[in-house]
């Protein structure tokens, strides 16, 4: 009962993600004002994650990017990267500096206050109705078991923010970070049959870049 009662109770967490999420992406924002550069936000977004987020993108997408079955996939998946895997982490925080230096100020913050928001939101959306056969640990407590009231509460958060602040480029914000949580569920469905606590993190960490780099593109045209 009480394993039960626990779960359930980080489970309902899930809804207060993209709040958080904001919370380290208005950290990120006034470091970056302070100090007049983009990379600065970057780096401190980095830093408030640990590192971890990189990491798992790394090992997902050295897992994706190697032919085989189903347990050759998850083996590489919990394993170390390789440098493909690493390859793909660095791109991603290369885009990140791209778009923190294609940007305007006030555009900049807007980005640096989306983009871990709606990573956030992207794990609630893959803890919803997601396949927790292969999920160990803490995340085996969050992936299958948020509940529309958890998905509802961090969409409205989500959707409300990015539509209020972006307006019409929100929408096309929302477009992108929504299809790469799904293309992502997809894709380890496929290849391992369940989501994983690294699939979440790197989840996390595709869905920020795709925002980041969204924002970036849709200044350079807009510039």
């Amino acid at each position: 009962m009480a394993a039960g009662t626990r779960r359930e109770s980080q489970a309902a967490g899930l809804a207060f993600y993209p709040i958080v999420g904001l919370a380290l992406g208005t950290l990120a924002a006034a470091a970056a004002w302070l100090l007049s550069s983009g990379a600065v936000g970057v780096l401190v977004l980095l830093a408030l994650g640990g590192g971890r987020a990189p990491y798992a993108l790394a090992a997902a997408a050295d897992a994706a990017l190697r032919a085989g079955g189903r347990p050759e996939t998850l083996a590489r998946l919990r394993a170390t990267p390789g440098w493909a895997g690493g390859a793909v982490a660095v791109a991603a925080l290369a885009t990140r500096l791209w778009a923190a230096f294609s940007l305007p100020a006030p555009a900049r913050t807007i980005a640096f206050l989306l983009a871990p928001m709606l990573g956030a939101w992207a794990i609630v959306v893959q803890c919803y109705g997601g396949a927790p056969t292969q999920a160990r640990g803490p995340a085996r407590a969050l992936v299958g078991r948020a509940r529309f009231r958890e998905f509802g509460w961090a969409s409205v958060v989500g959707f409300g923010v990015t539509l209020g602040v972006g307006e019409a480029i929100g929408l096309a914000v929302l477009l992108m970070a929504a299809l790469t949580t799904l293309g992502v569920r997809i894709l380890v469905h496929r290849r391992v049959g369940g989501l994983t606590g690294r699939v979440l993190s790197a989840t996390r960490e595709l869905v920020e870049t795709v925002v980041l780099a969204t924002l970036g593109l849709l200044a350079r045209l807009m510039g």
